[in-house]
């Protein structure tokens, strides 16, 4: 039976405020939430048109998804969740259907989380990682550097400190749903608050607790990269629903990539809620956020 899309979207976002939303506000143990949010990811199909393959890399434990046997670029994918929740297991759906859309090998890893390890042990370990993938023989040109969530935050961290070490900067940067601003002043926080079906101030709040020691400064571009110069950033692509509480957070990121003359794709979908992408199998503007990275992808690859 066709349920009515008006119908399927108030119902999935009624289950989610009660399912995630609503226990994210709890002052549950960091390994409940991770657990729970694992059982919940079961629920995304897979593709099985792709090829999964566990690997190590700069002592991290990694996933490569393949859609082929040979693929010259790759995605190097950094998962969200408040920086204490989420892992290979949580986005592997996701990013299964990225490599098949794309026909681009993905590369994911599960970094470590806070509270356990705290800023910038997730920094330093994703910036090992990528240097390692230059070490052997992995060309920048051929890598595109995406996150989502608090993942984007990460992988923007990472394009600032490869500018400032004068390494190699990735041909692409792909920023989904992004956390940029721990200081929380964008005011979508507060205006969209009620409408984003995922993710709460409150959830954000207890990632910022866990992942930041107190002696760090929430407004350092390394912490919060929306504050960092943009100057010399690859082409990037931001994806964000209208009812995000982060909106504004990509938003603000836009407007300041523009000034400093990066090449920016911006697009807003309509009616979404945080990290919307992963629910793909089932809305329109999902598909369509899908459809987008394939082309943006796409162009790099041709550029």
């Amino acid at each position: 039976m066709k349920i009515d899309p008006a119908i399927k979207q108030f119902l999935t976002e009624k289950i989610l405020k009660v399912s995630f939303k609503a226990p994210s506000r709890m002052n549950l143990s960091p390994t409940f939430m991770r657990a729970a949010l694992e059982q919940m990811s079961k629920v995304f199909p897979q593709s099985k048109n792709v090829q999964l393959r566990p690997v190590r890399i700069a002592g991290i434990h990694a996933e490569e998804i393949k859609p082929q046997s040979k693929s010259t670029q790759m995605i190097f994918h950094i998962h969200g969740g408040a920086f204490f929740v989420g892992s290979i297991k949580t986005h592997r759906a996701f990013l299964s259907e990225v490599a098949e859309r794309t026909q681009m090998q993905v590369l994911h890893l599960n970094y470590p989380l806070s509270p356990e390890a705290r800023y910038p042990d997730a920094l330093d370990a994703i910036y090992d990682v990528y240097s390692t993938l230059l070490d052997q023989g992995v060309l920048a040109k051929d890598i595109i550097v995406s996150g989502d969530s608090c993942g984007a935050n990460l992988a923007l961290a990472l394009c600032l400190r490869l500018k400032q070490e004068d390494l190699e900067m990735p041909s692409g940067l792909m920023l989904l749903s992004p956390f940029l601003d721990l200081t929380l002043t964008s005011e979508s926080l507060r205006y969209n608050e009620k409408l984003d079906a995922l993710l709460s101030v409150e959830a954000l709040e207890t990632g910022i607790s866990f992942y930041l020691p107190k002696n760090i400064d929430k407004s350092d571009p390394f912490v919060s990269p929306i504050f960092g110069d943009f100057a010399g950033l690859p082409p990037t692509l931001v994806q964000v629903g209208s009812k995000e509480i982060l909106l504004d957070d990509a938003k603000r990121f836009e407007d300041k990539a523009k000034e400093a003359g990066v090449d920016v794709r911006y697009k807003l979908y309509t009616g979404m809620w945080h990290n919307f992408q992963m629910f793909s199998p089932w809305f329109e503007e999902a598909k369509k956020a899908i459809a987008d990275i394939a082309d943006f992808a796409h162009k790099l690859d041709k550029d």
